[in-house]
């Protein structure tokens, strides 16, 4: 899919795109925390892209994606949180 194809706020399929960067964003989180090191958004940005197959194909979708990536961020690191909490620390990864 190409960033400019993909769904906005109004779309049907909206909430389950904005699940799977949320998905995306915690894989990479869960990543660079196993490596001892730190992601910037917009490094993170392009890894999700990548992990879900979107070509960046405008400047305007990248910064969409780059928005989205930064609002939902602080959501997959809590729902990281949680689920170590609940594991004692550990993490089952799908990588």
């Amino acid at each position: 899919m190409k960033a400019s194809e993909a769904p906005t706020i109004q779309s049907p399929t909206w909430n389950r795109y904005r699940d799977q960067v949320i998905a995306a964003i915690a894989d990479v989180e869960i990543l660079m925390q196993q490596l001892d090191k730190g992601i910037n958004s917009e490094v993170l940005a392009e890894e999700v892209a990548e992990r879900l197959g979107i070509e960046i194909d405008t400047p305007a979708a990248y910064e969409a994606l780059l928005k989205l990536v930064r609002v939902t961020r602080p959501i997959a690191r809590e729902g990281l949180r949680r689920t170590s909490e609940e594991q004692g620390g550990q993490f089952l990864l799908s990588l």
